[in-house]
């Protein structure tokens, strides 16, 4: 297997760099299908193809359409369980990006040292291995979403209000790290 050259780990540096500044003061969750999750103010706002926004609070609140739907103590702790979840991927994803910008600025710091010095024959390794690093972090995300999965399904079960919220499937969890 062919390791990335150092343009690629500096590619991918550049890209989480990005997402990381676009991810201030909101992240956003999109499994590539139109359905967004965004964080912001201590709400989840979810958008489901021809259905009103729905927000969650960290309190266990849900908003639909601007209304709030009555839940039980119960269901309140569903809510606020899926709420968890979420922001738990959201805050992985956000460390994630941040490892990324610090191995951009590695990788441009060792460029232009090896450019320097004249020595550029190591720089990939290192570049590497610092992206190794960062894959396995993001794989990590991967592995919550079933975590999530199942937060979902309760709810989505126990609130039927919900449902069309209930966005994440097997597929998702199945594809999420091949890329």
């Amino acid at each position: 297997m062919r390791t990335p050259s150092l343009s690629a780990s500096l590619g991918v540096g550049l890209v989480l760099a990005l997402s990381l500044a676009a991810c201030k003061p909101q992240a956003s969750i999109d499994n590539g299908n139109g359905k967004i999750a965004r964080f912001g103010d201590g709400e989840l706002t979810i958008n489901a193809n021809g259905y009103p926004k729905a927000k969650i609070g960290a309190n266990g609140d849900l908003v639909i359409d601007g209304k709030a739907v009555a839940l039980t103590p119960d269901q309140r702790k569903l809510v606020s369980t899926y709420y968890g979840e979420l922001e738990g991927i959201t805050q992985a994803g956000i460390a994630v990006g941040k490892q990324g910008a610090k191995m951009a600025g590695k990788a441009v710091g060792a460029a232009i040292s090896g450019v320097i010095s004249g020595n550029t024959d190591d720089i990939d390794a290192r570049m590497d291995a610092e992206a190794k690093k960062i894959e396995a972090e993001a794989n990590k995300i991967c592995t919550r979403l079933t975590g999530l999965r199942t937060a979902q399904d309760a709810l989505a079960a126990q609130v039927p209000a919900f449902r069309p919220y209930a966005n994440l499937d097997q597929q998702d969890i199945d594809d999420c790290g091949k890329d």
